[in-house]
Protein backbone atom coordinates (compact mmCIF):
# COMPACT_ATOMS: atom_id res chain seq x y z
CA UNK A 1 0.00 0.00 0.00
CA UNK A 2 1.27 3.49 -0.85
CA UNK A 3 2.09 6.05 1.79
CA UNK A 4 -0.91 8.11 0.61
CA UNK A 5 -3.24 5.09 1.04
CA UNK A 6 -1.94 4.42 4.50
CA UNK A 7 -2.55 8.03 5.48
CA UNK A 8 -6.25 7.74 4.44
CA UNK A 9 -7.04 4.59 6.56
CA UNK A 10 -9.22 5.43 9.63
CA UNK A 11 -7.72 4.87 12.98
CA UNK A 12 -9.38 2.47 15.48
CA UNK A 13 -10.72 5.45 17.38
CA UNK A 14 -12.25 6.89 14.23
CA UNK A 15 -13.84 3.53 13.38
CA UNK A 16 -15.27 3.27 16.94
CA UNK A 17 -16.71 6.79 16.67
CA UNK A 18 -18.28 6.00 13.30
CA UNK A 19 -19.86 2.85 14.77
CA UNK A 20 -21.21 4.81 17.74
CA UNK A 21 -22.75 7.42 15.46
CA UNK A 22 -24.37 4.71 13.33
CA UNK A 23 -25.81 3.02 16.43
CA UNK A 24 -27.12 6.36 17.64
CA UNK A 25 -28.95 6.82 14.34
CA UNK A 26 -30.42 3.29 14.59
CA UNK A 27 -31.48 3.89 18.21
CA UNK A 28 -33.14 7.21 17.35
CA UNK A 29 -35.02 5.67 14.45
CA UNK A 30 -36.12 2.72 16.65
CA UNK A 31 -37.17 5.09 19.45
CA UNK A 32 -39.10 7.31 17.02
CA UNK A 33 -40.79 4.26 15.55
CA UNK A 34 -41.88 3.10 19.02
CA UNK A 35 -42.82 6.58 20.21
CA UNK A 36 -40.38 6.60 23.13
CA UNK A 37 -37.21 8.44 24.00
CA UNK A 38 -33.75 6.98 23.38
CA UNK A 39 -33.29 6.87 27.15
CA UNK A 40 -36.44 4.78 27.59
CA UNK A 41 -35.34 2.46 24.78
CA UNK A 42 -31.91 1.93 26.35
CA UNK A 43 -33.45 1.25 29.78
CA UNK A 44 -35.79 -1.35 28.29
CA UNK A 45 -32.89 -3.06 26.50
CA UNK A 46 -30.89 -3.13 29.74
CA UNK A 47 -33.87 -4.75 31.51
CA UNK A 48 -34.29 -7.32 28.77
CA UNK A 49 -37.71 -5.98 27.74
CA UNK A 50 -39.03 -6.09 24.18
CA UNK A 51 -40.73 -2.73 23.73
CA UNK A 52 -42.03 -3.62 20.28
CA UNK A 53 -43.78 -6.72 21.67
CA UNK A 54 -45.17 -4.68 24.57
CA UNK A 55 -46.59 -2.08 22.17
CA UNK A 56 -48.14 -4.78 19.99
CA UNK A 57 -49.73 -6.35 23.07
CA UNK A 58 -51.11 -2.97 24.15
CA UNK A 59 -52.57 -2.41 20.70
CA UNK A 60 -54.13 -5.89 20.73
CA UNK A 61 -55.77 -5.19 24.08
CA UNK A 62 -57.00 -1.81 22.85
CA UNK A 63 -58.60 -3.43 19.80
CA UNK A 64 -60.12 -6.11 22.03
CA UNK A 65 -61.58 -3.46 24.33
CA UNK A 66 -63.01 -1.46 21.43
CA UNK A 67 -64.53 -4.64 20.02
CA UNK A 68 -66.25 -5.37 23.33
CA UNK A 69 -67.98 -2.00 23.66
CA UNK A 70 -71.75 -2.08 23.21
CA UNK A 71 -73.59 0.77 21.55
CA UNK A 72 -77.17 1.76 22.42
CA UNK A 73 -78.58 -0.48 19.70
CA UNK A 74 -76.82 -3.46 21.25
CA UNK A 75 -77.79 -2.52 24.81
CA UNK A 76 -81.52 -2.39 24.02
CA UNK A 77 -81.65 -5.33 21.61
CA UNK A 78 -83.84 -8.29 22.71
CA UNK A 79 -81.97 -10.53 25.12
CA UNK A 80 -81.61 -14.29 24.58
CA UNK A 81 -83.01 -16.50 27.36
CA UNK A 82 -80.62 -17.44 30.16
CA UNK A 83 -78.88 -20.70 29.31
CA UNK A 84 -79.67 -22.25 32.67
CA UNK A 85 -77.73 -25.27 33.86
CA UNK A 86 -79.97 -25.48 36.95
CA UNK A 87 -82.50 -22.68 37.17
CA UNK A 88 -83.73 -23.55 40.67
CA UNK A 89 -80.26 -22.88 42.10
CA UNK A 90 -79.34 -19.99 39.78
CA UNK A 91 -76.62 -21.97 37.99
CA UNK A 92 -75.73 -20.63 34.55
CA UNK A 93 -72.67 -19.49 32.56
CA UNK A 94 -71.18 -16.28 33.91
CA UNK A 95 -69.89 -15.51 37.39
CA UNK A 96 -68.79 -18.64 39.28
CA UNK A 97 -71.08 -20.75 41.47
CA UNK A 98 -69.54 -21.24 44.92
CA UNK A 99 -69.99 -24.44 46.96
CA UNK A 100 -68.67 -23.45 50.39
CA UNK A 101 -68.52 -25.61 53.50
CA UNK A 102 -66.25 -26.77 56.28
CA UNK A 103 -64.56 -30.18 56.27
CA UNK A 104 -66.79 -33.24 55.76
CA UNK A 105 -69.91 -31.18 55.16
CA UNK A 106 -70.50 -32.95 51.85
CA UNK A 107 -69.69 -30.12 49.45
CA UNK A 108 -67.31 -32.05 47.19
CA UNK A 109 -69.30 -35.29 46.98
CA UNK A 110 -72.41 -33.20 46.28
CA UNK A 111 -70.55 -31.44 43.45
CA UNK A 112 -69.52 -34.81 42.02
CA UNK A 113 -73.10 -36.07 42.20
CA UNK A 114 -74.20 -32.88 40.42
CA UNK A 115 -71.63 -33.68 37.71
CA UNK A 116 -73.21 -37.10 37.13
CA UNK A 117 -76.68 -35.53 37.02
CA UNK A 118 -75.60 -33.07 34.32
CA UNK A 119 -73.79 -35.79 32.36
CA UNK A 120 -76.90 -38.01 32.19
CA UNK A 121 -79.56 -35.27 32.34
CA UNK A 122 -81.13 -36.39 35.64
CA UNK A 123 -82.32 -34.05 38.44
CA UNK A 124 -79.54 -32.93 40.78
CA UNK A 125 -79.72 -34.86 44.05
CA UNK A 126 -83.01 -36.31 42.82
CA UNK A 127 -84.82 -32.97 43.01
CA UNK A 128 -83.52 -30.06 40.90
CA UNK A 129 -83.85 -30.31 37.07
CA UNK A 130 -80.63 -29.70 35.13
CA UNK A 131 -79.65 -29.23 31.50
CA UNK A 132 -77.77 -32.23 30.17
CA UNK A 133 -74.24 -31.51 29.05
CA UNK A 134 -70.55 -32.34 29.23
CA UNK A 135 -68.66 -31.99 32.52
CA UNK A 136 -64.99 -31.25 33.26
CA UNK A 137 -63.82 -31.85 36.84
CA UNK A 138 -60.50 -30.15 37.67
CA UNK A 139 -59.31 -31.70 40.93
CA UNK A 140 -56.51 -29.94 42.80
CA UNK A 141 -57.22 -31.55 46.17
CA UNK A 142 -58.44 -35.16 46.37
CA UNK A 143 -56.20 -36.87 43.82
CA UNK A 144 -57.03 -39.35 41.09
CA UNK A 145 -57.78 -42.42 43.24
CA UNK A 146 -60.28 -40.89 45.66
CA UNK A 147 -62.04 -38.81 43.01
CA UNK A 148 -62.45 -41.78 40.69
CA UNK A 149 -63.56 -44.05 43.54
CA UNK A 150 -66.30 -41.60 44.51
CA UNK A 151 -67.53 -41.31 40.93
CA UNK A 152 -67.63 -45.09 40.66
CA UNK A 153 -69.59 -45.45 43.91
CA UNK A 154 -72.01 -42.65 43.02
CA UNK A 155 -72.66 -44.07 39.56
CA UNK A 156 -73.08 -47.59 40.98
CA UNK A 157 -75.72 -46.43 43.47
CA UNK A 158 -77.65 -44.70 40.69
CA UNK A 159 -77.37 -47.59 38.25
CA UNK A 160 -75.49 -45.50 35.69
CA UNK A 161 -73.64 -47.47 33.03
CA UNK A 162 -70.14 -45.92 32.71
CA UNK A 163 -70.46 -46.23 28.94
CA UNK A 164 -73.24 -43.63 29.09
CA UNK A 165 -70.67 -41.17 30.48
CA UNK A 166 -68.15 -41.59 27.67
CA UNK A 167 -66.99 -38.10 26.57
CA UNK A 168 -69.57 -36.58 28.95
CA UNK A 169 -67.49 -36.74 32.13
CA UNK A 170 -63.80 -35.78 32.05
CA UNK A 171 -61.42 -35.61 35.03
CA UNK A 172 -58.19 -33.56 35.25
CA UNK A 173 -56.49 -34.77 38.47
CA UNK A 174 -53.87 -32.61 40.21
CA UNK A 175 -52.91 -30.43 37.20
CA UNK A 176 -49.57 -28.62 37.21
CA UNK A 177 -51.09 -25.25 36.24
CA UNK A 178 -52.99 -22.88 38.52
CA UNK A 179 -55.81 -20.38 38.20
CA UNK A 180 -53.80 -17.51 39.68
CA UNK A 181 -50.94 -17.76 37.18
CA UNK A 182 -50.66 -17.08 33.47
CA UNK A 183 -50.94 -20.81 32.81
CA UNK A 184 -54.49 -20.57 34.18
CA UNK A 185 -55.46 -19.73 30.59
CA UNK A 186 -55.03 -23.44 29.92
CA UNK A 187 -58.40 -23.93 31.60
CA UNK A 188 -60.10 -21.65 29.08
CA UNK A 189 -58.83 -23.82 26.24
CA UNK A 190 -59.84 -27.01 28.05
CA UNK A 191 -63.37 -25.76 28.73
CA UNK A 192 -64.29 -25.39 25.06
CA UNK A 193 -67.26 -27.69 24.43
CA UNK A 194 -68.11 -28.28 28.10
CA UNK A 195 -71.26 -27.18 29.94
CA UNK A 196 -70.06 -27.52 33.54
CA UNK A 197 -66.57 -27.22 35.03
CA UNK A 198 -65.90 -28.08 38.68
CA UNK A 199 -62.80 -26.62 40.34
CA UNK A 200 -61.90 -28.24 43.67
CA UNK A 201 -60.79 -26.34 45.62
CA UNK A 202 -60.21 -22.58 45.39
CA UNK A 203 -57.36 -22.64 47.92
CA UNK A 204 -55.53 -25.47 46.15
CA UNK A 205 -56.16 -24.02 42.67
CA UNK A 206 -54.81 -20.58 43.68
CA UNK A 207 -51.70 -21.20 45.83
CA UNK A 208 -50.27 -17.73 45.13
CA UNK A 209 -53.43 -15.90 46.23
CA UNK A 210 -54.06 -14.54 49.71
CA UNK A 211 -57.73 -15.41 50.18
CA UNK A 212 -58.04 -12.72 52.87
CA UNK A 213 -57.02 -9.93 50.48
CA UNK A 214 -59.52 -7.97 48.40
CA UNK A 215 -57.74 -8.95 45.18
CA UNK A 216 -58.39 -12.63 45.93
CA UNK A 217 -61.38 -12.36 43.61
CA UNK A 218 -59.13 -11.99 40.54
CA UNK A 219 -59.01 -15.77 39.75
CA UNK A 220 -62.81 -15.93 40.13
CA UNK A 221 -63.21 -12.92 37.83
CA UNK A 222 -60.97 -14.69 35.32
CA UNK A 223 -63.23 -17.74 35.54
CA UNK A 224 -66.25 -15.52 34.92
CA UNK A 225 -64.71 -14.01 31.76
CA UNK A 226 -63.74 -17.46 30.56
CA UNK A 227 -67.32 -18.61 31.17
CA UNK A 228 -68.74 -15.75 29.10
CA UNK A 229 -66.54 -16.79 26.16
CA UNK A 230 -66.99 -20.56 26.34
CA UNK A 231 -70.53 -20.93 27.73
CA UNK A 232 -69.39 -23.26 30.53
CA UNK A 233 -70.88 -22.84 34.03
CA UNK A 234 -68.05 -22.86 36.62
CA UNK A 235 -68.59 -24.39 40.07
CA UNK A 236 -65.83 -23.65 42.59
CA UNK A 237 -65.55 -25.67 45.80
CA UNK A 238 -64.29 -23.57 48.70
CA UNK A 239 -63.63 -24.14 52.38
CA UNK A 240 -65.63 -22.36 55.04
CA UNK A 241 -65.46 -21.82 58.76
CA UNK A 242 -67.87 -23.67 61.00
CA UNK A 243 -70.50 -20.99 61.66
CA UNK A 244 -71.07 -19.83 65.19
CA UNK A 245 -74.57 -20.37 66.51
CA UNK A 246 -76.84 -17.38 65.80
CA UNK A 247 -73.97 -15.51 64.10
CA UNK A 248 -74.97 -12.22 62.49
CA UNK A 249 -75.05 -12.21 58.69
CA UNK A 250 -76.21 -15.81 58.32
CA UNK A 251 -74.43 -18.68 56.60
CA UNK A 252 -72.65 -16.38 54.13
CA UNK A 253 -70.42 -15.16 56.97
CA UNK A 254 -68.90 -18.64 57.25
CA UNK A 255 -67.34 -18.38 53.77
CA UNK A 256 -63.62 -18.26 54.44
CA UNK A 257 -61.50 -15.35 53.24
CA UNK A 258 -62.26 -11.87 51.97
CA UNK A 259 -65.83 -10.79 51.29
CA UNK A 260 -64.60 -10.16 47.73
CA UNK A 261 -64.87 -13.92 47.09
CA UNK A 262 -68.60 -13.82 47.87
CA UNK A 263 -69.01 -10.67 45.77
CA UNK A 264 -67.33 -12.26 42.73
CA UNK A 265 -69.77 -15.18 42.57
CA UNK A 266 -73.17 -15.36 40.92
CA UNK A 267 -74.64 -18.12 43.08
CA UNK A 268 -73.44 -19.17 46.54
CA UNK A 269 -74.47 -22.36 48.35
CA UNK A 270 -73.19 -22.98 51.89
CA UNK A 271 -73.03 -26.58 53.16
CA UNK A 272 -73.16 -27.43 56.87
CA UNK A 273 -73.57 -30.75 58.69
CA UNK A 274 -73.16 -32.40 62.06
CA UNK A 275 -71.99 -36.01 62.37
CA UNK A 276 -74.83 -38.41 61.61
CA UNK A 277 -77.16 -35.61 60.51
CA UNK A 278 -78.26 -34.39 57.07
CA UNK A 279 -76.29 -31.69 55.28
CA UNK A 280 -78.15 -28.39 55.31
CA UNK A 281 -77.62 -26.28 52.19
CA UNK A 282 -78.29 -22.55 52.42
CA UNK A 283 -78.64 -20.76 49.07
CA UNK A 284 -77.15 -17.42 50.09
CA UNK A 285 -76.93 -15.63 46.74
CA UNK A 286 -78.76 -15.75 43.40
CA UNK A 287 -77.43 -12.85 41.32
CA UNK A 288 -79.27 -13.63 38.07
CA UNK A 289 -82.80 -14.26 39.34
CA UNK A 290 -82.55 -12.45 42.66
CA UNK A 291 -84.51 -15.33 44.25
CA UNK A 292 -82.36 -17.66 46.40
CA UNK A 293 -83.90 -21.07 46.95
CA UNK A 294 -85.15 -21.97 50.41
CA UNK A 295 -82.75 -23.98 52.56
CA UNK A 296 -82.83 -27.71 51.84
CA UNK A 297 -81.19 -30.85 53.18
CA UNK A 298 -79.08 -33.53 51.55
CA UNK A 299 -78.63 -37.04 52.92
CA UNK A 300 -75.37 -38.79 52.05
CA UNK A 301 -75.29 -42.54 52.65
CA UNK A 302 -73.52 -45.75 51.71
CA UNK A 303 -75.51 -48.12 49.51
CA UNK A 304 -75.15 -51.89 49.82
CA UNK A 305 -74.71 -53.70 46.50
CA UNK A 306 -74.08 -57.44 46.13
CA UNK A 307 -73.26 -57.82 49.81
CA UNK A 308 -70.77 -54.94 49.89
CA UNK A 309 -72.20 -52.40 52.36
CA UNK A 310 -70.17 -49.51 50.88
CA UNK A 311 -70.22 -50.40 47.17
CA UNK A 312 -72.41 -47.43 46.35
CA UNK A 313 -72.77 -43.86 47.55
CA UNK A 314 -75.96 -41.84 47.32
CA UNK A 315 -76.67 -38.11 47.70
CA UNK A 316 -80.39 -37.40 47.90
CA UNK A 317 -82.45 -34.34 48.67
CA UNK A 318 -84.86 -34.68 51.57
CA UNK A 319 -88.26 -33.38 50.48
CA UNK A 320 -91.21 -32.23 52.53
CA UNK A 321 -92.20 -29.01 54.30
CA UNK A 322 -89.98 -27.71 57.05
CA UNK A 323 -86.81 -29.30 58.39
CA UNK A 324 -86.66 -33.04 57.92
CA UNK A 325 -84.85 -35.40 60.26
CA UNK A 326 -83.65 -38.71 58.90
CA UNK A 327 -83.76 -41.79 61.10
CA UNK A 328 -80.71 -42.13 63.35
CA UNK A 329 -78.09 -44.75 62.58
CA UNK A 330 -79.46 -47.29 65.04
CA UNK A 331 -82.98 -47.04 63.61
CA UNK A 332 -81.53 -47.46 60.13
CA UNK A 333 -79.61 -50.55 61.23
CA UNK A 334 -82.78 -52.08 62.67
CA UNK A 335 -84.48 -51.48 59.35
CA UNK A 336 -81.67 -53.24 57.49
CA UNK A 337 -81.82 -56.25 59.85
CA UNK A 338 -85.59 -56.41 59.42
CA UNK A 339 -85.35 -56.24 55.62
CA UNK A 340 -82.81 -59.08 55.63
CA UNK A 341 -85.11 -61.30 57.71
CA UNK A 342 -88.20 -60.21 55.77
CA UNK A 343 -86.68 -61.07 52.37
CA UNK A 344 -87.15 -64.83 52.90
CA UNK A 345 -89.39 -64.73 55.94
CA UNK A 346 -86.62 -66.24 58.06
CA UNK A 347 -82.90 -65.85 58.58
CA UNK A 348 -80.84 -68.66 60.03
CA UNK A 349 -77.57 -67.73 61.66
CA UNK A 350 -76.29 -65.79 64.63
CA UNK A 351 -75.41 -62.17 65.14
CA UNK A 352 -71.98 -62.71 63.61
CA UNK A 353 -73.51 -63.80 60.31
CA UNK A 354 -75.87 -60.82 60.35
CA UNK A 355 -72.92 -58.54 61.10
CA UNK A 356 -70.93 -59.90 58.15
CA UNK A 357 -73.91 -59.44 55.82
CA UNK A 358 -74.58 -55.87 56.97
CA UNK A 359 -71.01 -54.69 57.48
CA UNK A 360 -71.85 -53.31 60.93
CA UNK A 361 -70.37 -53.73 64.42
CA UNK A 362 -71.32 -56.90 66.29
CA UNK A 363 -72.55 -55.06 69.39
CA UNK A 364 -74.72 -52.75 67.26
CA UNK A 365 -76.30 -55.67 65.38
CA UNK A 366 -76.92 -57.51 68.65
CA UNK A 367 -78.67 -54.47 70.12
CA UNK A 368 -80.76 -54.05 66.94
CA UNK A 369 -81.84 -57.73 67.04
CA UNK A 370 -82.75 -57.49 70.71
CA UNK A 371 -84.82 -54.36 70.11
CA UNK A 372 -86.65 -55.97 67.18
CA UNK A 373 -87.41 -59.02 69.33
CA UNK A 374 -88.79 -56.83 72.13
CA UNK A 375 -91.02 -54.97 69.69
CA UNK A 376 -92.34 -58.19 68.19
CA UNK A 377 -91.03 -57.48 64.69
CA UNK A 378 -89.03 -60.74 64.67
CA UNK A 379 -89.10 -63.95 66.72
CA UNK A 380 -86.10 -66.10 67.63
CA UNK A 381 -86.30 -69.89 67.19
CA UNK A 382 -83.76 -72.74 67.23
CA UNK A 383 -80.63 -73.12 69.33
CA UNK A 384 -78.65 -70.39 71.01
CA UNK A 385 -75.63 -70.92 68.75
CA UNK A 386 -77.63 -71.28 65.52
CA UNK A 387 -80.85 -69.33 65.91
CA UNK A 388 -83.44 -68.68 63.25
CA UNK A 389 -85.07 -65.26 63.18
CA UNK A 390 -88.66 -65.31 61.92
CA UNK A 391 -90.33 -62.22 60.43
CA UNK A 392 -93.54 -61.37 62.31
CA UNK A 393 -94.92 -58.66 60.03
CA UNK A 394 -96.09 -56.37 62.85
CA UNK A 395 -96.87 -52.66 62.86
CA UNK A 396 -93.49 -52.04 64.44
CA UNK A 397 -91.98 -52.16 60.91
CA UNK A 398 -92.78 -48.48 60.53
CA UNK A 399 -90.50 -47.64 63.43
CA UNK A 400 -87.54 -48.87 61.37
CA UNK A 401 -88.29 -46.69 58.33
Amino acid sequence: MSAAGMAQAPTPAERAEATRLALDVIERREADDLGVSVKELRRALAEGRDLRHEREEQERRREELLGSLLQAGDIFAPLPPVNWLCEALDMAPGAPILFAGYGFSGKTVSAQDLALSVAVGAPAWGRFPVRQGRVLHVDYEQGSHLTRLRYQRLARARGIDPRALDERLVLAPLPSWYLDSDSGDVLARLCEGFDLVIVDSFRAACPHTDENASDSRIPLDRLGRMSEKTGVAPVVVHHARKPARDAQGGARMSVRGSGALYDACGSVLVFAAEKGEPTTVAHEKARISGRPHADFQLWIEDVEIDGDPAAGLRVSCLNGPGPTRVPDRFTQLKGRVLELVKADGTFTGGVNLLRSRLGAKREDVGAAVADLERSGAIRREGSYHRPTFVYQGTDSDSQCA
